[in-house]
């Protein structure tokens, strides 16, 4: 990752806890607890909500970094992709939980407004559903934007979960988060409709009645 990036991260992190004390917080005092300079903020952001937005943006950054240095990362299973993904995003949030609950719906959550986030978010998803040989022919077909906004709203979902987990560090949202990437490798990775597609073709090219239909046909053409 390069440094300016990380520091980016490092000024969008800490400005989550300068607006959990004050809504208002200033660049300035921004820039005193992380001793810079307020010019080296305003280089890399316009204006205080760029910075809390880019906070967002930011972790699908760290969870690229994080599948990067996993070796065995290109044979996962779609189910353990899905799984790293909401995982990794989740324990992310579970560092900024109060910030994450004050403006999730505000800044990424918006069914009216789209984010940074949105766009990296589907892309990843993207990339894991396009990379993986083991889909179904058949399930292919379902492989686009609207599959990946479903799943964007889905995720909207597992944090209003989240937000109202009271069990021992989450475990029940990480539970949810199990069952329904198990869930997604099941359907994309069913082979039934492409058996029932061959099956269809066998009999298509195999059937007596259609053998005797094409006899039929061959004995008028000739009778003409």
């Amino acid at each position: 990752m390069k440094k300016e990036t990380k520091l980016k991260i490092k000024i969008a992190e800490a400005a989550t806890g300068r607006y959990i004390e004050n809504r208002r917080f200033t660049i300035q005092s921004l820039a005193k607890e992380l001793e810079i300079t307020p010019k080296q903020i305003f280089d890399l952001f316009p204006n205080r909500s760029s910075i809390l937005r880019y906070y967002y943006d930011s972790r699908i950054l760290i969870y690229r970094e994080q599948i990067s240095s996993i070796k065995e990362y290109s044979t996962f299973t779609l189910s353990e992709k899905l799984n790293n993904i909401f995982l990794s995003l989740l324990d992310q949030f579970s560092e900024h939980r109060e910030f994450v609950l004050l403006t999730y719906r505000d800044m990424v959550g918006s069914p009216v407004r789209s984010s940074a986030f949105e766009k990296l978010f589907k892309e990843a998803l993207r990339e894991i559903f396009q990379s993986d040989e083991q889909i179904a022919t058949s399930a292919k077909i379902l492989q686009n934007r609207f599959l990946y906004h479903a799943i964007y709203l889905q995720f909207h979902g597992l944090i209003l979960f989240w937000k109202n987990d009271e069990s021992h560090l989450y475990e029940n949202s990480m539970a949810l988060v199990d069952k329904w990437c198990a869930l997604q490798e099941e359907i994309f990775y069913s082979k039934i409709v492409d058996k029932g597609f061959d099956l269809g073709k066998f009999l298509y090219y195999n059937s007596p009645i259609n053998f005797t239909t094409s006899c039929a046909l061959t004995a008028k053409r000739s009778e003409a």
